[in-house]
């Protein structure tokens, strides 16, 4: 019996000194590898993704690039000879000397398109039958034969292809013999316009290796890439890297077709990979990550930590070998006394060595790993830091100056909307003709920003003439973008945003325009003038008089010459002319329910111009509603109500210098309870009784103004306003200015 106790008690300190560690060591160590794997596997899948969508970035610029290269040749000496004898081929043709075709071959410079992509250039001319290569005049025959040219499209090889309109055409698996050796790759077939008509007479070919394309975007990969292959969008037309790699060329890709571009996993083929393909043209690239890259910092990490946690396990083992052996040796000698006693006494002392066990305790320091995660400095970045703080490092500006490359830059402003996905595709096609300007995307609040960097100020003109076409071909009506002033400090990139911002907002008066600009219709003059909304005399008594006689389209002509008056005569800015629209507003809700047209007023007042496009489709929409409107008031007119509502308002003009004046107040005295009297009030006079009482002050306080007797306080108390400070807050609201401002405006007229 006591040997068995001597046993247990062995037993417990091994497993306290010994096992207890090294499991707490083991579940530790699975945990955080369990962690750290799903940890690096997602940081690595991140990083990859973004050198994924950079090597689809160049391929897609590659491929802009040849179409960039081939306009190039509308502007050679040769072409612009066909322009003007196009219709003459025979001309053409004997006016083509060998000194003509030297000249120009010497021309064909493969360094200057596409930093020789293009293996072979040929210009076909349909009407003469005939081409121009680096070779000199040949037909498509000959070149066919001198290069040996070998294609699966029998119409392409044939040349009946080539007396077509082709644009961004491109033949795939075709090869020539170059230097000897045979080169596969594609045709890129592309018309160039004469007299601004794709005729089909004059075509393009550029001839590109498949290698040299692989070549080129292998630059923009890193180890993580296994190998990847060249579609044409249907099927794998050629490989790159191994032999080994899950696709063969003819294999077809559409069970690889999504539209996400970042890696994903394929059960059927055991791989990551990543698909993308040019929109627009026949090549995109298939992506194969490497498997063992993808877990080569977990691979590292599971080493080091099977290195550290033998390192401990053996520390554990060599520590609680010895505090066992040191904590033992008294526990052994009391057991050997125990053997000696009688077994009676035996239970007190193993109560006293389960005691001396419990206290004996292992210290436990806690790991703590902190994984860092560079992310680089981009353009956008840089810019999106300077439109929040405006406070950005020096190394952070000399980067954006660096990447700017010209001294002049705009910023261009978009309005978000569920349609700006397709505006931003067009802006940026059309960006991409210039290759002068260098452009930054940014999205700001409800904004999206391009920051355009360029050299020469004739550039805004052709882009602004080119955005502007392209988004009336487009069908775009809504489509409006904002334009700032010329600005050379990056610094002051925050206030070029502003203007922008600025000019979009002007697309209220210009709807026809897709592109304001501030310096232009002076915008900037408007911002700074001071006048307020003005309602002159007789067109206040037109249309008092239209509303009397419920004459519709008098009182729509009256309305619209007002509107137009204060735009182009008294030159307002946006909120002082919006608030003084809601002033109009307010003065035919005050006509029509003097009319007692309380049928009217409520809709009168949901005209808000903020909610409008354009100042035309808030006029046409104004004058449906004046018209429908009208016509019900005519057909429902009742003067039941005219002596109350008579009644209503002599007791607030009365009372209208009181401060204590108020619904309930009002109605008590007419005999209604406040709940009734507050509807049956904005039913006749189609709003609000503090609404009316307001406006009402304020049209008191500028008559008080225009005395010049006066100053702000007294005219505030004089109005029945408590205090100063609600008479400007209220003032602002109703006439779009303050009365100081409404005051220095007065004194310039």
């Amino acid at each position: 019996m006591r040997k068995g106790k001597k046993f247990q008690t062995k037993h417990k300190m091994f497993v306290s000194y010994v096992c207890i560690p090294v499991v707490i060591l083991t579940v530790i160590s699975c945990l955080f590898s369990f962690l750290y794997y799903h940890m690096t596997r997602e940081r690595v899948l991140n990083f990859e993704n973004s050198i994924a969508e950079n090597v689809d970035s160049e391929l897609k610029n590659l491929m802009d690039n040849l179409i960039k290269s081939s306009a190039q040749y509308s502007m050679t000496p040769w072409v612009t000879r066909l322009k003007y004898m196009q219709r003459i081929p025979d001309l053409m043709s004997r006016n083509i000397t060998a000194s003509d075709i030297s000249d120009y071959a010497s021309t064909l410079s493969l360094t200057e398109i596409n930093d020789s992509m293009v293996e072979s250039i040929y210009i076909y001319y349909s009407l003469g039958g005939f081409g121009i290569s680096s070779i000199g005049k040949v037909n498509w025959k000959e070149y066919v034969s001198i290069y040996q040219v070998q294609c699966g499209d029998t119409a392409f090889l044939s040349g009946a292809m080539l007396d077509q309109n082709n644009q961004k055409t491109i033949c795939h698996n075709t090869s020539l013999m170059k230097n000897g050796k045979r080169v596969t790759g594609f045709f890129m077939l592309q018309t160039i316009p004469l007299q601004n008509s794709y005729s089909g007479e004059v075509n393009i070919l550029f001839f590109v290796p498949y290698d040299k394309i692989c070549a080129y975007i292998e630059n923009f990969m890193d180890d993580g890439t296994s190998c990847f292959y060249l579609t044409d969008g249907q099927k794998i037309i050629y490989a790159w890297g191994t032999d080994k790699g899950p696709f063969r060329p003819g294999d077809s890709m559409e069970t690889l077709k999504t539209e996400d571009k970042e890696y994903r996993y394929s059960e059927e083929f055991g791989v990551y990979l990543s698909q993308y393909t040019k929109a627009g043209m026949e090549l995109g690239i298939v992506q194969i990550l490497d498997t063992d890259f993808l877990y080569r910092d977990f691979t590292v990490f599971t080493e080091w930590l099977v290195m550290g946690y033998l390192v401990l396990l053996a520390l554990i083992v060599v520590v609680a070998s010895r505090m066992a052996k040191y904590s033992y040796q008294p526990l052994e000698h009391i057991m050997n006394m125990l053997a000696q006693e009688d077994s009676e006494g035996s239970v007190n002392e193993y109560q006293i060595i389960e005691k001396a066990l419990e206290e004996l305790d292992s210290q436990k320091k806690r790991l703590e790993v902190t994984v860092f995660e560079q992310n680089p400095l981009i353009e956008q970045y840089i810019l999106h830091t300077l439109l929040q703080s405006n406070k950005p490092q020096a190394n952070e500006v000399k980067y954006v100056n660096t990447m700017r490359q010209y001294s002049l830059y705009r910023c261009l402003a978009l309005k978000h909307s569920p349609e700006a996905g397709q505006y931003i595709k067009e802006i940026d096609s059309c960006l991409a003709v210039y290759p002068q300007i260098h452009s930054a995307f940014v999205e700001e609040d409800k904004y999206y920003i391009w920051v355009l960097s360029y050299g020469e100020e004739s550039l805004m003109e052709e882009i602004s003439d080119l955005l502007s076409q392209t988004f009336d071909d487009s069908g775009y009506k809504d489509a409006a973008l904002g334009m700032s002033k010329v600005h050379e400090d990056i610094l002051h990139i925050l206030s070029a945003y502003n203007q922008a911002v600025r000019a979009l907002e002007y697309h209220f008066f210009y709807p026809e325009k897709k592109v304001i600009r501030l310096e232009e219709d002076r915008i900037e003059e408007r911002d700074l003038n001071c006048s307020s909304f003005e309602i002159p005399e007789d067109k206040r008594k037109n249309m008092e008089k239209a509303v009397q006689d419920l004459n519709a389209g008098t009182l729509f002509e009256a309305y619209q010459s007002l509107l137009l008056y204060n735009f182009h005569t008294r030159f307002l800015h946006k909120e002082a002319y919006f608030a003084g629209i809601h002033k109009l507003n307010a003065m035919l809700l005050e006509l029509f329910g003097e009319k007692s047209l309380g049928k009217l007023t409520p809709q009168m007042e949901l005209l808000e111009p903020e909610s409008f496009a354009g100042l035309d489709s808030y006029l046409q929409t104004f004058r449906l509603k004046t018209l429908r409107l009208i016509e019900q008031c005519v057909a429902k007119e009742n003067p039941v109500y005219y002596a109350r509502n008579q009644m209503i308002r002599q007791y607030v003009e009365d009372h209208l210098t009181d401060a204590n004046l108020s619904l309930n107040e009002t109605a008590r005295v007419m005999h209604y309870t406040a709940t009734y009297f507050g509807k049956y009030f904005k039913e006749q006079f189609g709003c609000t009784f503090q609404k009316y009482v307001a406006s009402r002050r304020i049209e008191c306080a500028i008559s008080l103004m225009e005395k010049k007797n006066m100053n702000v306080q007294e005219i505030a108390l004089k109005c029945g306003f408590t205090n100063d400070v609600t008479f400007r807050r209220t003032f602002k609201m109703y006439a779009g200015v303050t009365p100081s401002q409404y005051e220095k405006g007065r004194e310039a007229e």
